[in-house]
């Protein structure tokens, strides 16, 4: 469980600077020790939670678990496509011309369902947009975050208060309602330093682009 938690941390930390490079791909961006800190103490709290969150829930429920984590999968994995058919269900222009629209539509679903097991687990800092050519939103805005945030956290305590109310007495000899506070304030402190590091350590062009970047810019202009 330690070696499934570090290598899924570690995923998502590479999903942060991925998506960070990709928004400023024209630019050298550099983290410094400060911004690495942050991103891993909120994506371990995130993470953790959200693993423990699921063994409880999952081992308290047994088979009846099953149901409400489908539920959960399938609307991660349909949210992307509902915005796909209310932008008019078009495929994007240079993917009819340059392969089969069958074949694409595939590719969309394989990516669609890498998408929503990443945010099964915890936030991809990107979104999809099957509409457009960019399939990859390289600007996701504060409501997406928002958005994300917000059904995790109700989706995280419906978990825990099952796991509490239904399953807690028979699985843990120890105090079921301190653990289940525990989970909910460490969910609200990974929210916390997304926030900042969104807020206040987030790489931004130009005070962070590396120096080499903006001599040339200055020789180009």
């Amino acid at each position: 469980m330690t070696f499934s938690l570090i290598s899924i941390t570690y995923g998502a930390i590479l999903c942060n600077t991925l998506a960070i490079q990709m928004k400023y791909d024209d630019v050298n961006i550099k983290l410094r020790a400060i911004e690495f800190i942050c991103i891993i103490v909120w994506r371990c709290l995130e993470i953790t939670t959200r693993v423990v969150t699921l063994v409880l829930f999952t081992t308290s429920l047994k088979l009846k678990s099953i149901p409400f984590l489908l539920i959960v999968f399938f609307i991660l994995f349909l949210a992307p496509w509902l915005e796909f058919w209310r932008n008019g269900a078009h495929l994007p222009s240079h993917t009819k011309n340059n392969s089969n629209p069958v074949g694409t539509i595939l590719t969309l679903i394989l990516i669609t369902l890498l998408y929503a097991a990443i945010n099964f687990s915890c936030w991809s800092a990107v979104k999809l947009q099957l509409s457009k050519e960019e399939i990859i939103d390289k600007t996701p805005n504060w409501g997406h975050r928002t958005l994300h945030h917000s059904f995790r956290f109700i989706e995280n305590v419906i978990m825990i208060l099952a796991f509490r109310l239904l399953g807690a007495k028979t699985l843990l000899n120890c105090c079921e309602s301190l653990i289940a506070t525990q989970l909910i304030i460490s969910y609200l402190l990974s929210i916390g330093f997304m926030l900042l590091f969104y807020q206040y350590l987030h790489p931004s062009w130009p005070d962070k682009a590396l120096p080499e970047h903006t001599e040339n810019q200055l020789e180009a202009m």
